[in-house]
């Protein structure tokens, strides 16, 4: 993994500035409203990225590169961000994977695939343009490669989960890694694979990567499953060695399943990490609702949730504005413990019950009446 970098002085200087000031009572959110009169980009505390290309990939694809300020520390590859848009007054948040540029510390690219009803992922398609500031935050994330990487790698994708994978690709190869990677990435169609050209062309001049694509919408969450699949026969051709090999695979949740079960049958050795791009949809009798009740700080709300949706999706449905951040299970900002009651995991299928175990309400449904406290 790369080094994590050192702040310049003058971002060390303004930070210390804003400390102190902090004791005279003034916010560190007033220091940077100050600063970003000057420029957005030089804001410590609430980090900002200038537009600086917009690229489209696919027909519903499209890449940023963004221009981030000297405070933000830069990512070590298949981390995410989180990045923060106002849509009609109203401030909303999304986790995306980037990747370095040139191996720049500030300078990032994300891409961003536009979902149906996607509030955010709309937004960027039809309204964000270049020379647009967007605010971001610190890279998080441990979907990442050892600090030693392995002699061989597995990635699999689906999806705009190539987005991590080719995050990590690019720092091993600039890096002159000597592992051996096989990457299989599940689209659509070639019209429908991000960065098709680029993975071609690091494939012809990088012989460590052995690069298969395969068009196939089985693991996808909808429509009609055509194409090939992930399994044993697949995993075979491409990687004979993949039973004892690293593993990454990160796409949409019929992919991860399938990922899951092979890696669960106890004839492999190697680990398995995974990353969700899109969530499973509950499913359920669209006629039954648990009762659920929620404590944040003083306030305690009480909402009912159809099985149908999740636990967030309930309660802002019936009015309230729960803390949240990517919708996706990455960020953790939702995360609540779970008092009483029983819900099933959208991210694994497993189900969650008993006093005192955290929950994610973006990945989580009701499986009975609730009582929930929010860690945030």
């Amino acid at each position: 993994m790369p080094a994590t970098p050192t702040l310049p002085a003058s971002v060390s200087a303004t930070r210390k500035v804003a400390s102190l000031l902090s004791h005279l009572g003034v916010s560190a959110h007033a220091v940077d409203d100050t600063l970003g009169i000057i420029n957005p980009l030089l804001t410590v505390s609430r980090l900002h990225a200038r537009i600086e290309q917009k690229v489209q990939e696919t027909p519903s694809a499209c890449t940023l590169v963004l221009q981030a300020g000297a405070a933000f520390e830069g990512l070590v590859p298949g981390q995410f961000v989180v990045i923060g848009v106002t849509i009609n007054g109203v401030r909303h948040r999304r986790a995306y994977s980037p990747r370095s540029v040139d191996g720049a510390t500030q300078r990032i690219a994300i891409t961003v695939q536009r979902q149906p009803g996607g509030r955010v992922s709309n937004h960027v398609h039809d309204h964000l343009k270049v020379g647009d500031i967007i605010e971001i935050e610190p890279a998080a994330g441990d979907f990442v490669l050892p600090e030693r990487t392995p002699p061989e790698v597995l990635l699999i994708a689906g999806g705009s989960g190539i987005t991590p994978c080719m995050s990590m690709l690019q720092h091993l190869e600039r890096s002159n890694s000597s592992a051996r990677i096989t990457l299989l990435y599940f689209a659509r169609s070639s019209q429908d694979r991000i960065f098709a050209q680029a993975l071609q062309e690091m494939a012809l001049r990088w012989p460590q990567l052995n690069y298969v694509p395969l068009d196939s919408s089985v693991n996808t969450s909808t429509g009609t499953p055509t194409g090939a699949t992930l399994c044993e026969e697949v995993l075979d051709r491409a990687m004979p060695t993949w039973r004892s090999a690293m593993a990454w695979c990160c796409g949409p949740a019929p992919l991860m399943d399938t990922a899951r079960r092979l890696w669960a049958d106890g004839r492999t050795s190697g680990t398995l990490k995974l990353e969700a791009f899109g969530v499973a949809r509950p499913s359920g009798d669209p006629n039954v609702r648990h009762q659920v009740s929620l404590q944040r700080h003083a306030e305690e709300i009480h909402f009912a949730a159809p099985t149908t949706e999740t636990l967030l999706v309930a309660g802002e449905q019936a009015g309230y504005a729960i803390k949240h951040g990517c919708r996706q299970g990455i960020c953790h900002e939702c995360t609540c413990r779970l008092n009483q009651g029983a819900v099933k995991d959208l991210t694994t299928g497993d189900v969650i019950a008993g006093q005192g175990q955290t929950i994610r309400l973006c990945v989580s449904s009701a499986l009975s009446d609730v009582q929930l406290e929010s860690l945030n």
